[in-house]
């Protein structure tokens, strides 16, 4: 006897028509996404670590009243050597949804001061 699909078994599940193999394949299915989901790396990425690191950096070199751009953001944190907008901008997102850090617009550019 052939083996029967998980699509099928849930298309049977939901149409009300349970019979016991139609369980014990949905009960396979959940033991496969329980595995599948254990396996799965739980925290951050390298990536999510190394930009926490940069916005830490970021926040401890901007000093208190002081207006920085995003270019200005750039040459001040060696870690970030010299980093595109397009690198820096999240990093000082993070910071703005954080509250240690308030942005403002002029002339089209964001402009950042420590909070």
């Amino acid at each position: 006897m052939k083996k029967m699909s998980y699509v099928v078994a849930v298309e049977s599940a939901i149409n009300g028509q349970l019979t016991d193999e139609v369980i014990d394949r949905l009960n396979d299915l959940k033991v496969s996404l329980e595995k599948r989901a254990s396996r799965k790396p739980h925290g951050p990425t390298k990536a999510q670590l190394a930009n926490q690191a940069l916005v830490e950096a970021i926040a401890s070199a901007m000093e208190q009243g002081v207006v920085y751009s995003t270019a200005d953001i750039g040459g001040l944190v060696p870690e970030l050597n010299g980093a595109s907008a397009q690198k820096i901008s999240p990093l000082m997102r993070k910071l703005v949804a954080d509250g240690r850090v308030t942005t403002e617009k002029v002339k089209g550019k964001a402009t950042y001061t420590l909070a």
